[in-house]
């Protein structure tokens, strides 16, 4: 009898651990919807604004477009991130952007976008600025308080659109604003 109650509460313990849903109950906590609907700043010369259903409402829709970049393959699913990055306890949200304009660049490379409680913004980084454009997230996390990227950009040899040089790097709070540290190439 000891043994299987040993086994039950380890069990409901590792689950437990694992469980991120005592966190994402707490009222401030960023969640998919507060992200679906969260401010963006101006990307791909496009002027700032709010996300509607994950997408930035353009008066011309020949403009191209700013949105929640989603994973196409198995899941479809959207690519985003929560954890606790300020250190308040209270999960924070994370989500990839992919965007055109009309300016003849089909798609720019994509970029990292942190918010808080309230979708206050914290800050982000445009991964064509650190590498070539046309830079895939593959798997973004929220691992130790820091936002964990790791991309695809052009190798020496690869094709601009065909990215196989596998990157990481994170986004760390300073208490002012999101600092992007550690980039390397993934081994």
């Amino acid at each position: 009898m000891e043994i299987l109650c040993c086994a039950v509460i380890l069990a409901t313990a590792c689950s437990s651990h694992n469980d991120r849903s005592s966190t994402k109950t707490d009222p401030n906590a960023v969640t998919l919807e507060t992200l679906l609907s969260a401010p963006v700043p101006g990307l791909c010369r496009h002027e700032p604004g709010n996300l509607v259903n994950g997408r930035l409402p353009l008066q011309n829709p020949n403009d191209g477009f700013v949105e929640i970049y989603q994973r196409t393959g198995t899941d479809d699913s959207y690519a985003v991130a929560f954890g606790d990055v300020t250190g308040d306890g209270v999960d924070d949200g994370a989500l990839v952007t992919e965007c055109t304009s009309a300016e003849g660049a089909p798609y720019w490379a994509q970029t990292v976008q942190v918010y808080t409680v309230g979708a206050k913004y914290l800050g982000g980084v445009d991964l064509g600025h650190v590498t070539p454009n046309d830079d895939v997230v593959r798997e973004l996390s929220i691992v130790d308080g820091k936002v964990e990227i790791h991309w695809l950009t052009p190798g020496p040899t690869d094709s601009k659109h065909d990215p196989r040089l596998r990157m990481v790097g994170s986004l760390r709070w300073d208490g002012t604003t999101m600092v992007l540290e550690n980039v390397h190439k993934e081994s």
